[in-house]
């Protein structure tokens, strides 16, 4: 019996470690020519699964061509792309072919969940046991989520996590869905030392769009030759096969959403269905790069002599869930802006108010609102007993509006900040929306316009997704809550309301939220009552 012919560990298919080959020049030469061509060595060995045919040989479509060569002439490549369009497939050549023409290299291939990352790993697998024996490497190990060769190469297939990979050399890292991978930060600065190192790594991030996130800012960054990815775009029309009818069926299919086919299927990238803000709204908005960025605080613009500013903060219990967050908005004319913004999930009460005293105190004695719901009341009290913080903002109940900007601190039923009710909820939701969408306030940090996107429609109000965080997006409905209260007009001289309808009376009524009603910082008698169109034919109001 020859031993060799049983392969590894029983499977014919596989050519064991230290079998011999009889090479011939023939041999030789078209070794040297797939070595040289990722394209020629795919299309004349890689067989894949077809649905309804089984094992055939891969038809690279053009656009797929344009991954591997840009692959080849960059190490840093980004794929925008439709969903079905193979490049999970693309992915298999290029890894594949990497590690049968390298030594002692390892690949790490990443999915948001280890199931996806291992079927990836199955399609390399079967491809590989497609190989004629004479191309192969020697097997070492043949295990579910990995794979090593006698050429010293290894491929790992896991789930992305800030353990994934950590304290191993990686010369290859392929993340696939990345749009997807929940704490993009922690996860790639986890990641990232094990790359870092080599002068020859190469990385190969592919997604769908999801929402205006991580994925979002690194494929803008390529567009913008800003950051040394080069970048594939692959919308649906560029699959061959695809034409007019393929997208009604499809259409159909996804009950004409047409946000959701493009998002999916044109690589547009969309907030969430149902945002806060309008999705054309988000597409517009742009970050700018923080001019400081350290310890949680990204600085956008440096506080200048006689502006003014407010600071709205919320704050978490500092054990890693949710963050503890503030905004700094220059309010000295409108348009509002962002000049400051913080966010941490580790720093703990006592820690976060030592932050905000030396922000606020630093942007010339910021107007500051405290989110008081949970933790914030301790926040609050040492701010206003320990720190003695200027212009600290407490407020009282104002009957059926909920909340409104007290005169001072003492009396009865006064708060050293603000408690989040339905109302004062409502109220900041609305206002802030005719402020984006109006552009009178100027939003520069990435972080927030992510949040932004993913703030969405539940029942009656707007929330986060599952998943993601509103933290720094519910700082910003706060600062629109209080733009809209007595107190900002008397400090400001602005009555953001009035400027906000003087833009368009019309469009305000129409976009308002499904809200019975807002505060417009007025006495209980005055209160400004606003009916609005629920969008099912019923009508809301405060009556």
């Amino acid at each position: 019996m020859n031993i060799e012919r049983l392969g590894y560990n029983g499977n014919a298919n596989l050519k064991r470690k230290d079998t011999r080959i009889e090479w011939t020049q023939e041999l030789v030469a078209e070794y040297v020519k797939c070595a040289k061509d990722v394209v020629y060595f795919a299309e004349k060995y890689i067989q894949i699964v077809h649905v309804d045919h089984g094992l055939i040989p891969i038809v690279l479509y053009d656009y797929q061509k344009e991954i591997i060569e840009k692959s080849q002439d960059s190490r840093n490549v980004i794929v925008n792309t439709s969903r079905q369009a193979g490049k999970t497939t693309t992915a298999a050549v290029l890894i594949l072919h990497y590690i049968l023409f390298q030594e002692h290299k390892t690949v790490a291939l990443l999915a948001n969940k280890g199931d996806a990352a291992r079927e990836i790993l199955d399609r390399i697998k079967i491809a590989f046991e497609a190989l004629p024996r004479w191309i192969q490497q020697g097997v070492v190990e043949w295990n579910k989520g990995s794979v090593e060769f006698e050429n010293g190469c290894k491929i790992i297939a896991t789930a992305t996590s800030s353990s994934a990979i950590r304290g191993k050399s990686v010369s290859y890292l392929y993340i696939d869905e990345t749009a997807f991978v929940e704490n993009w930060d922690s996860f790639f600065a986890s990641v990232f030392p094990t790359i870092s190192s080599g002068e020859t790594t190469k990385i190969l991030l592919t997604s769908t769009p999801n929402g205006l996130n991580h994925f979002y800012k690194t494929f803008q960054g390529a567009k913008e030759e800003r950051n040394g990815y080069a970048f594939v775009e692959v919308p649906w029309y560029k699959v061959p096969g695809r034409g007019d009818k393929w997208k009604k069926e499809t259409l159909a299919s996804m009950d004409f959403d047409s946000q959701k086919f493009a998002q999916e299927f044109e690589c547009e990238f969309l907030g969430s269905s149902g945002t806060l803000i309008d999705g054309s709204k988000l597409k517009q908005l742009f970050h700018k790069t923080p001019i400081q960025d350290q310890a949680g605080i990204k600085v956008y613009e440096q506080p200048q002599k006689d502006r003014m500013y407010a600071c709205v903060v919320d704050v978490s219990r500092g054990k890693g869930l949710d963050y503890s967050a503030l905004q700094i908005i220059d309010i000295t004319a409108m348009p509002y802006q962002q000049v400051c913004v913080y966010k941490d999930s580790f720093v703990t009460p006592i820690e976060y108010t030592d932050v905000i005293h030396r922000m606020t105190t630093y942007y010339n004695n910021a107007h500051t609102l405290v989110e008081i719901n949970d933790i914030g009341g301790q926040v609050s009290d040492l701010l206003y007993y320990e720190y003695e913080i200027e212009n600290l903002i407490s407020t009282e109940s104002a009957g059926r509006s909920g909340k409104r900007i007290s005169s001072g601190f003492s009396g009865k039923n006064i708060d050293k900040g603000i408690r989040t009710t339905k109302s004062v909820k409502a109220t900041g939701c609305s206002i802030l929306k005719m402020m984006v969408e109006q552009d009178q306030i100027i939003i520069n940090d990435f972080d927030t316009i992510n949040e932004l996107s993913k703030f969405s429609r539940k029942g009656n109000s707007y929330e986060a997704e599952s998943g993601s965080h509103d933290d720094l997006v519910m700082c910003l409905v706060l600062f629109a809550w209080l733009s809209s209260q007595q107190y900002f007009s008397q400090i400001t001289d602005i009555n953001t309301l009035t400027k906000l309808r003087q833009r368009s009376e019309e469009q305000m009524m129409q976009d308002l939220l499904p809200f019975g009603f807002y505060d417009a910082g007025n006495n209980d008698s005055t209160q400004d009552i606003v009916h609005v169109d629920r969008g099912d034919g019923e009508w809301l109001s405060s009556q």
